[in-house]
């Protein structure tokens, strides 16, 4: 594994993981209401895939970019990467308390299957003595200091096409608990650069959600998470934060992405159960875990342990990991 820390001149301005992390304080929050702006032609190569040296060969390299303060990240290059192909890239958000060293190696095993396929994934770190995400209703400092992590997610993009040979139509999010409510408000507020999103254990968190496209997405929740939990309200966790339920972050989505009331089962494994929306105009997929809790399923259950009164278990049935792949792979930008 390699160590750099790269400043990026000019960059654009809770719930539970089980992990304690040592991501750094912003040094300079904004408020995050930042609007996508896209690259010129999605089409064309990012302009990594001109360079011939790269910062982040084969493998895990730990980064750093200057975005409001001095932000840090993780980088996993497949064995198979080409310098000069486009490669789908997804970004891993780690939940509140956790960090991307934690999602990376001791929960959500993203990269066997990105070693498998050949995408790219990049595990940023959030701010704060707890490493949380500004994802609108929660969570923690980075809500109230008003940290602009959406303006970080686009300065981190911008970096890493220019480092690797990006898919800039392949960029997908997804996330455990206030990582996936963050994965929420990049499809919200910059859906131009996001293709889709896989958020798991963690619901919408902006009231206001108004994204410049329709975007696909799969939300993986367990019917038994306290800490999110389902039918809404607030949760078993420390953070004292109110979350938007189920129901309601899905009929969000329906209604934006053009959907009628329908729903059909698209696929079971184990105790997990998809359907999907009919008539959208972007795919709508909740799949929930039957018992399941705040958990990534299918993950390390070392880094999923939670303590919370009649939190369900964590499924080893039903991979998350699995299905936000094949999600992401079916769903790229028009």
């Amino acid at each position: 594994m390699c160590l750099l820390s790269i400043a990026l001149l000019g960059a654009v301005a809770s719930g539970c993981s089980g992990s304690s992390s040592g991501a750094p304080d912003s040094s300079s929050p904004g408020t995050s209401t930042t609007t996508s702006t896209p690259p010129d032609d999605l089409d064309s190569p990012s302009p990594g895939c001109s360079t011939t040296e790269t910062t982040y060969p084969p493998g895990t390299t730990l980064g750093s970019i200057e975005a409001s303060g001095s932000r840090s990240f993780r980088v996993h290059v497949p064995p198979g990467y080409i310098a000069d192909r486009p490669t789908p890239v997804i970004l891993m958000l780690h939940g509140g308390g956790g960090s991307g060293e934690q999602f990376q190696t001791r929960s959500s095993r993203m990269d066997l299957i990105a070693d498998r396929e050949g995408f790219v994934t990049v595990y940023p770190d959030g701010t704060g003595m707890l490493a949380t995400w500004n994802g609108g209703l929660c969570c923690g400092r980075a809500v109230q200091d008003g940290v602009d992590d959406v303006a970080f997610m686009s300065a981190l993009l911008d970096h890493l096409e220019g480092e690797l040979c990006i898919d800039r139509r392949r960029v997908f999010a997804t996330g455990m608990s206030n990582g996936a409510i963050m994965s929420h408000r990049l499809a919200c507020e910059l859906s131009e650069r996001i293709a889709a999103i896989a958020p798991v254990a963690g619901t919408i968190g902006v009231t206001d959600c108004q994204p410049a496209r329709r975007v696909p997405v799969m939300q993986i929740q367990g019917t038994d998470d306290r800490h999110v939990p389902w039918e809404g309200g607030v949760g078993c966790g420390p953070s004292g934060a109110s979350f938007i339920s189920v129901p309601d972050t899905m009929e969000g989505w329906r209604t934006r992405n053009g959907c009628d009331a329908s729903s059909t089962e698209v696929f079971t494994e184990g105790n997990g159960r998809c359907m999907a929306h009919g008539g959208c105009e972007a795919p709508v997929v909740l799949c929930s875990i039957e018992g399941g809790g705040h958990s990534w399923p299918g993950g390390d259950p070392k880094a999923n342990v939670v303590n919370c009164p009649g939190d369900g278990a964590q499924s080893q049935t039903f991979s998350a990991s699995e299905a936000a792949w094949r999600f992401f792979a079916e769903n790229p930008l028009p």
